[in-house]
């Protein structure tokens, strides 16, 4: 099964090609950290960057040695973190006894997941914090499980690199001091050992933080999501129940529409009996009523980012998202649907577990290590995450983490309520649906590549044939944040909000009124299969918004 794993990420890798020497998103802020350490110029963060960062920067800096810096050798190396994440979840399934295509069917859920599959193909953070907390949860669990002090301790070695990569990663600590009382008891001395290893974590974040302003290169924009969520005054309110609210539903029916598939794997008869309880029945329609309320009027996609209608990958130039057709209301109804019936049945299971790790509700023994501290991390990363959604401060790639231990919780609570096999239909339907969440991500992510290289291909010939310098570009946000990004920077009226100076010349996917085509460069789509076309535009009136 492992083998298979590792062939199927390297058949995908050879359809989308990771090739191209482009930023994507926010990685060339990233990227520019790890050029900057290849140079001999030490450790230097962008101002750009929120998070700790740097144990992927000297990752990504192993994979440049052989060849120098590129974006492609950037790229692989998350890819290999991406196919490490996927194995460390199958492993996690495995220690939960999952037979060997259940968990086949859970790790492959995490590879084809739309916003994991494409952010594997960045040098963005998401998935190396993903992969490593997988991994970081696996040696913990066995550690526990079989009493070994060396497993522990190499899990919280990882959980140190998932925070070096993330501030979350605090989390992996929380949860771990958690289970380990859950596990051991209140003894003195397994309270002082909880207590250490919980100590350590914020130790490193400590001395990170301390390096960072001791060396006078504290970031623009370091931790100030974390400030946020550290000032209570600026959301607790009663004002905010209303829209905290909202923000967990919206949550939970991402999580949701990625586990849906899982869910039908369950069956009906597995996902009726994790719900028996009748205090979880009641506290289940509780919310589906909340949360039928809060979507009334809402539709997928329900938070920015990664996953804009029939596409992945932030368009962030003029001009908007590739010029496709939209899936239109009625589909994104139905999945948004499928989304909230997901988060119906997660909110249920949430509520079982925390009954089991209680043990208001029972729980073999042997499994509770592994639901505990994977509830206990997942729901302290939500609470942060929560009030980074209701203030507007969070994007759909957050909820990532949350997707592979809903996985294994889901998994867990299914097989102990009985092994109830679904029907041959209802599995025929997973594996359908698998199937075409594997196919959406595949192909969102080709054409997320295919049209940056066109856009690059136009910027690199607009430098190169036509002597325009960047500053007079507004050729999307990776381009000039790359040439011109300035902390101070503040958008000017008529003009885009990352860092342009003068735009005399646009990359757009589409004509722009006061500007005149002068090229087309054709990429190759298949979401769905057709051309697109990335414009250059010269202007041709005056920018109200600029002093000539």
């Amino acid at each position: 099964m492992v083998l298979l794993i590792v062939a199927v990420w390297i058949v995908v890798a050879l359809l989308i090609d990771p090739r191209g020497e482009f930023p994507l998103n926010d990685d060339w802020a990233y990227a520019a950290a790890v050029k900057t350490l290849l140079s001999g110029g030490g450790i230097e963060l962008s101002g750009w960057t929120t998070v700790n960062l740097i144990a992927q920067i000297f990752w990504g800096a192993l994979f440049c040695l052989p060849f120098g810096f590129s974006f492609t050798a950037l790229r692989i190396s998350t890819l290999v973190l991406g196919l490490t994440g996927v194995l460390g979840l199958y492993g996690l399934l495995r220690e939960g006894d999952a037979d060997h295509g259940t968990a086949l069917f859970g790790a492959l859920l995490l590879a084809f997941n739309p916003l994991y599959l494409v952010l594997s193909y960045t040098f963005m953070s998401d998935v190396p914090f993903v992969a490593i907390s997988l991994l970081s949860f696996y040696f913990l669990v066995r550690g526990m499980r079989k009493n070994s002090w060396v497993e522990m301790v190499a899990g919280l070695l990882l959980a140190c690199v998932a925070l070096l990569i993330r501030q979350t990663g605090l989390a992996i600590f929380m949860g771990f001091s958690v289970a380990y009382v859950a596990k051991y008891g209140l003894r003195l001395q397994k309270v002082f050992v909880a207590a250490v290893s919980l100590a350590s974590g914020f130790a490193v974040q400590i001395l990170w933080h301390h390096f960072l302003t001791s060396r006078h290169i504290l970031p623009a924009l370091y931790g100030v999501q974390s400030t946020l969520v550290l000032s209570p005054r600026s959301y607790v309110s009663w004002h905010a129940v209303k829209p905290f609210a909202a923000g967990l539903v919206i949550l939970s029916v991402y999580v949701g529409l990625f586990l849906f598939p899982l869910i039908l794997w369950m069956g009906p008869r597995n996902v009726k009996a994790l719900c028996q309880p009748r205090l979880v029945s009641l506290m289940t329609v509780v919310y589906a009523v909340m949360g039928a309320w809060v979507l009334r009027h809402m539709r997928m996609p329900l938070l920015r980012n990664i996953l804009y209608d029939l596409g992945l990958g932030p368009a962030l130039l003029q001009g908007g998202s590739p010029s496709i057709p939209t899936a239109g209301k009625g589909f994104w109804a139905v999945v948004t649907l499928a989304g909230f019936l997901g988060s119906v049945v997660l909110v249920g299971a949430t509520l079982v577990a925390i009954g089991k790790t209680r043990k208001f509700l029972p729980m073999p023994a042997g499994k509770r290590e592994l639901l505990v501290i994977l509830l206990a991390s997942g729901l302290i990363y939500l609470v942060p995450l929560s009030i980074l959604t209701f203030t507007g401060r969070a994007f759909d790639r957050y909820v990532l983490f949350l997707v592979p231990l809903g996985i294994v919780i889901l998994f867990l609570l299914a097989s102990d309520v009985g092994r109830a096999k679904a029907g041959s239909l209802i599995i025929s339907l997973a594996v359908a649906s698998l199937i075409l969440y594997g196919a959406f991500s595949i192909a969102g992510t080709h054409d997320y590549l295919s049209w940056n290289r066109a856009r690059w291909q136009a910027l690199n010939n607009l430098e190169t044939e036509q002597r325009v310098g960047p500053a007079d570009i507004d050729g999307g946000f990776e381009f000039n944040a790359s040439y011109l990004y300035d902390p101070n920077y503040r958008a000017r009226p008529g003009k885009s909000w990352y860092f342009v100076a003068r735009d005399d010349f646009m990359i757009a996917f589409e004509p722009v009124p006061g500007f005149t085509e002068m090229k087309r460069y054709p990429f190759q789509r298949w979401l769905p299969p057709g051309e697109g076309s990335m414009l250059v535009l010269r202007r041709t009136q005056a920018n109200s918004g600029e002093a000539h």
